[in-house]
């Protein structure tokens, strides 16, 4: 449904080698005021590698405390290139995979994150359906992600296999059936009081599959995304964690100045247990 602009084997040609770790910018002529954000005595900061989006360029990074090895922020970086010559396609949205530093995927739950142009937005009609970005975040590997299959009568029951109670976050829902069931990706799950957070400019969703969380999707508008206003906000959490690590509780949105550069990004990591579902 979605076009694959970067393939699974990317993860096996950019090795750790090739992965930057410094405390310089984020990306290449990205000045100074934005690295400053993080005090290089405190902290470090792994970059993965660039990727082309639009005319410009993509990349993650993570940042991690010295003293304590908790993550500060995870996130992308996109250059103002990037949200130029998108495509515009009538299908559900144009896929990147924007690897993650090895460093991130130690120090957190998070596997690689897919990140979604949707020129025309997507269901359902009236909420979602202007030109957007969906930055999805996933704990699971790309090859999991990938085998996720299209909702059918045969596969039903797996998209509605929904995680036990407390493992996703008690003002979520997702509704029954097909609705929020995509290939790729999994259900949906929607805050109960969406109807107070419209017209849709940015919200927080989560994805499960078969039982499973799958990812935590900051999705946000081409025009928000280009009203350069910054933006911080908790969003809710899981009672219990299928699996332990660092865990984010904020996404955040800020601009730099200079170069017009935009961050999105999850912060305020918390080390989370695991806990077995036999409770």
């Amino acid at each position: 449904m979605k076009k694959l602009v970067l393939i699974g084997s990317l993860f096996l040609i950019f090795s750790c080698t090739q992965e930057e770790s410094s405390n310089d910018d984020l990306l290449r002529n990205t000045p100074q005021s934005v690295s400053q954000r993080f005090d290089p005595e405190k902290v470090n900061i792994f970059k993965g590698p660039e990727v082309e989006v639009g005319n410009g360029i993509a990349r993650s990074w993570i940042s991690i405390k010295k003293e304590t090895g908790i993550p500060q922020e995870l996130g992308i970086v996109l250059t103002p290139e990037a949200l130029e010559n998108l495509p515009d396609n009538n299908e559900h949205g144009e896929r990147y995979i924007i690897p993650l530093h090895l460093k991130a995927r130690q120090y957190t739950p998070f596997d690689h994150i897919d990140l979604n142009w949707n020129p025309h937005g997507h269901l359902p009609p009236g909420v979602f359906d202007v030109a957007h970005f969906d930055i999805h975040f996933y704990l699971i590997s790309l090859e999991e992600q990938d085998a996720i299959p299209v909702w059918s009568p045969d596969t039903d029951a797996a998209f509605n296999n929904y995680p036990p109670s407390g493992y996703m976050p008690s003002d979520y829902f997702t509704p029954p059936g097909p609705a929020t069931a995509e290939p790729k990706m999994g259900k949906h799950w929607l805050p109960v009081n969406l109807e107070s957070l419209l017209p849709f400019t940015k919200i927080m969703i989560y994805g499960s599959y078969n039982g499973k969380l799958t990812f935590v999707e900051p999705m946000i508008t081409m025009d928000y995304l280009m009203s350069h206003q910054d933006f911080s906000e908790a969003y809710s959490q899981p009672q219990y964690f299928n699996k332990g690590g660092n865990y984010p509780r904020r996404y955040n949105i800020y601009h730099d100045s200079k170069t017009g550069n935009i961050y999105i990004t999850l912060s305020d990591f918390v080390p989370r247990e695991s806990t077995p579902h036999n409770l």
